[in-house]
């Protein structure tokens, strides 16, 4: 007899039972080894790639990482970046930060509606955050930038407005507040040429009393803007046509009296039937035809070019 332990003879035939019982072994064998090597590749494809604490990116980095994406702007990598750090860490101290970067990025990647929806969504959240006043300034040139031209509407110009108007009154010391107040003066500027452009409107189809309405509504909201001399001179004509002769004469007298280098003064004198003393520096007229186009080739030129900057055509 074979001692306890010894190896088969190879002339000693082994039972068919013993035989499949090892290869069933070895095979289990080998599967586990297969399974230990690419287990983790196997639970990744089947349930995504499962939380490491080794493995997993903190909080500060992941920040840190969509700022440089969005200084390279590589802003779909940064957005990924902040969605990771938001979906994460929801108890996050960066996740303010996080919320301002995102809606930066879709700003900077001319995704300005919902670069808008961000920055409500922090303002909502966050009503008292220090940063508020970031949130408030891009979230009106959001609206600004989507704003249309003055023959149209001036829903976003008012929006815009409304936003500089809260930024300035309730943080009137942010370093955003000098830009503001230059935007804020072109869009009221805007809304009054929307005024200017309904109200010639009225006027021209003899809707007189349509038209003062909104040259006297111009003067008050937008009084400063630089459109005050052509209202002024409307509003006199308007009135003057609904047989208000007294109240059109004070608006042709303000027209001379304020306006006197204005193209408007001439023909506001003519109907007081007063010589006119042009006082004060020269106001140049309104664009004509060429300088409209020009201003149209400007304004072309102007957004291919943040276009290859934000885009990288060139790079």
């Amino acid at each position: 007899m074979l001692a306890s332990g010894s190896a088969i003879p190879p002339d000693v035939a082994v039972p068919p039972s013993a035989f499949l019982r090892r290869c069933r072994i070895a095979w289990l064998l080998m599967a586990g080894l297969c399974l230990l090597l690419q287990g983790c590749a196997v639970y990744e494809y089947l349930y995504g790639r499962p939380p490491s604490r080794e493995g997993q990116r903190s909080d500060q980095d992941l920040l840190r990482s969509a700022e440089a994406s969005i200084q390279r702007r590589r802003y779909e990598d940064a957005r990924k970046d902040l969605q990771r750090l938001m979906n994460q860490y929801p108890e996050s101290e960066l996740l303010a930060a996080a919320r301002l970067a995102s809606a930066k990025a879709l700003y900077l990647e001319k995704k300005y509606e919902e670069s808008r929806a961000e920055y409500q969504r922090f303002l909502e959240l966050h009503p008292q955050h220090e940063r508020g006043d970031e949130a408030h300034y891009f979230l009106a040139l959001a609206y600004l930038r989507q704003a249309d031209a003055p023959d149209r509407d001036q829903t976003n110009t008012r929006k815009a407005l409304e936003e500089f108007d809260l930024l300035l009154s309730q943080m009137p010391d942010s370093q955003y507040a000098a830009d503001a107040r230059e935007r804020k003066a072109l869009a009221r500027r805007k809304l009054a040429e929307k005024e200017v452009y309904v109200g010639v409107f009225y006027f021209n189809r003899g809707k007189h009393s349509a038209a003062a309405g909104r040259f006297t509504s111009l003067l008050a909201q937008y009084g400063g803007s630089g459109f005050d001399d052509v209202a002024l001179y409307y509003l006199g004509e308007s009135l003057w046509q609904l047989e208000q002769k007294e109240v059109a004469r004070a608006a042709f007298q303000r027209v001379i009296q304020e306006h006197s280098q204005s193209e408007w003064a001439a023909p506001a004198a003519a109907r007081l039937g007063v010589v006119l003393v042009r006082t004060g520096p020269p106001k140049p007229k309104g664009p004509g035809p060429i300088d409209r186009l020009w201003q149209a080739l400007g304004q072309t030129w102007d957004e291919l070019a943040d276009t290859i900057k934000d885009y990288q055509i060139f790079r």
